[in-house]
């Protein structure tokens, strides 16, 4: 008996070292092509290889996820750094969660007009409307930056995203779209011609979507944070090298977001919607050595002056380091480049 008891208890000690831990993680909109990088970490094994099994789910807009990753329902997410920012503001409730991947390295929000618009500029849409996504996404207050900054008074109203959304621009219930790259991209994609409006390079070179957790998971769970960074960077290793790979991987997650028609040109457009994203998730300086998930201190300052040029906060003298992290770049950097690039070549669904 002593025996058989002794035999249950490493059984299930080996168990437990062997165990997957749970992560929840919420992304700002519903899953689509721009987050295919996270979806080839879980098809590929990556988060299984660090130990983690990874729920993907979807909110609408940051305003949402962000009181989910509060009461800790949700372990890591990828909003805008508005939010947080703003957070710092005197009298503001500072909020307990940190950034700790640079995932979008350079803005993935776009102005979109009909390309037979006569707007040609963000300033010629004063008085006019623009479509976004809900009044609780991350874009929404560096948009009112710009505007203020430009002496805009246009009239925001939240279209959602996909057909709703596309819908508000084609049948002109609105003059501009203010939605994310892919998105935009999508829209092109189901052959509909559109221009973006040009961006002052302050508000383009903005940083955009990166990964968060809770300062008490950063604290008690580091090697779950650098882990699931790890997994991903090696994730977009892969899809930078087989990028139809990478596609076809999602729609193996998600089948219902694969488009109906013919098979080369759904994969082609296919490519080009996540591409449109996933091309500034490799935003590197040129010349030097990958840092996975680094942030540039003067990006976050930048961001608070943009937010101030624009009235959305009092002052640019703001605590901006209690933003983010970058104690886990050096481990979530460590992994052979090689092998996922020799494993993305040879790669076959």
């Amino acid at each position: 008996m002593k025996s058989l008891l002794a035999s249950c208890v490493l059984l299930a000690a080996s168990f437990s070292a062997t165990a997957a831990t749970k992560v929840v993680y919420g992304n700002v909109t519903e899953m689509t092509l721009s987050q295919a990088p996270m979806v080839a970490a879980k098809q590929l094994g990556y988060f299984a290889e660090e130990g983690l099994d990874v729920e993907l789910l979807g909110f609408k807009g940051t305003g949402t996820l962000i009181p989910q990753m509060l009461a800790k329902r949700v372990d890591i997410g990828y909003p805008n750094p508005d939010t947080l920012i703003l957070s710092q503001a005197p009298g503001q409730e500072k909020l307990p969660i940190k950034f700790f991947y640079n995932a979008t390295r350079s803005s993935g929000w776009e102005f979109a007009v009909l390309a037979d618009s006569p707007i040609k500029s963000i300033k010629e849409l004063d008085g006019k409307t623009v479509g976004v996504g809900a009044m609780t996404f991350g874009n929404v207050p560096i948009t009112k930056a710009q505007f203020k900054d430009l002496k805009v008074n246009a009239t925001m109203v939240p279209v959602g995203i996909g057909s709703a959304a596309f819908l508000a621009l084609t049948s002109k219930r609105i003059d501009a779209l203010n939605l994310f790259d892919a998105q935009h991209a999508t829209l092109e994609a189901q052959g509909t011609q559109i221009r973006r409006l040009p961006q002052a390079p302050q508000y383009a070179a903005l940083f955009s979507n990166g990964f968060v957790a809770h300062e008490d998971m950063i604290r008690d769970k580091p090697q779950v944070l650098v882990g699931f960074g790890r997994a991903v960077a090696k994730a977009t290793v892969f899809c930078e090298i087989n990028r139809e790979a990478c596609v076809k991987l999602f729609w193996k997650e998600y089948p219902n977001a694969k488009p109906a028609g013919d098979e080369a040109k759904v994969l082609a457009d296919g490519v080009k919607v996540f591409s449109a994203r996933f091309d500034k998730m490799l935003d590197f300086p040129a010349g030097q050595a990958r840092q996975w998930g680094y942030f540039p201190p003067k990006t976050w300052t930048d961001f608070a002056k943009a937010l101030n040029a624009g009235g959305q906060l009092a002052t640019a003298d703001v605590n901006v380091q209690n933003c983010y992290t970058n104690a886990f770049v050096a481990q979530m950097s460590t992994f052979d480049t090689a092998k996922i690039i020799a494993a993305a070549k040879a790669f076959k669904d």
